[in-house]
């Protein structure tokens, strides 16, 4: 009874970590109605291409709105396309973009971005290592924004 109780308490413990963090990256809980060829249509090759393009541009409110799109196809989805997005280039842009301190919006959906990115397999958090993020989260623990600074704060303990 007792070696049960323990293992019943240890997957409530699990269920709910999954599920705070789930919040966190502003995933539903309950299953999207969509199908999956509906995704696979809003999610093209061209639409990846005009997001990385937006996101490096000069103009400061069309690159936040690039990386605002970015983060909510991070965050729309249980299987979110984080391969497509690595593999689309925009890592190096949202690192840059955690470089700034004249846009802490900017910064704050950057680092979002990257946090979801980094809470996927070992081998997407390895991209956003290599990338160059980490020193850059350390950095924005002392940022004069709370939600920049606890927004790094989970991206260097996401899961």
């Amino acid at each position: 009874m007792r070696r049960r109780r323990t293992e019943v308490t240890v997957e409530l413990r699990k269920n709910k970590r999954e599920e705070t963090f789930l919040k966190r990256r502003n995933v539903p809980t309950i299953d999207s109605t969509t199908d999956d060829d509906d995704v696979d249509k809003q999610l093209t090759a061209a639409n990846l291409a005009l997001i990385v393009e937006n996101a490096a541009s000069e103009d400061q409110m069309v690159q936040l709105t690039a990386v605002q799109a970015a983060r909510k196809l991070l965050s729309s989805d249980r299987n979110p396309p984080i391969d497509d997005l690595i593999q689309s280039g925009i890592l190096p842009i949202l690192v840059k973009c955690l470089e700034g301190t004249d846009n802490l919006s900017l910064q704050f959906e950057a680092a979002w971005a990257l946090t979801n990115i980094a809470s996927g397999t070992s081998r997407q958090t390895q991209a956003v290592v290599h990338a160059g993020a980490v020193p850059l989260f350390l950095k924005l623990l002392h940022s004069s924004s709370q939600n920049v600074c606890e927004q790094a704060v989970w991206a260097l303990v996401c899961p």
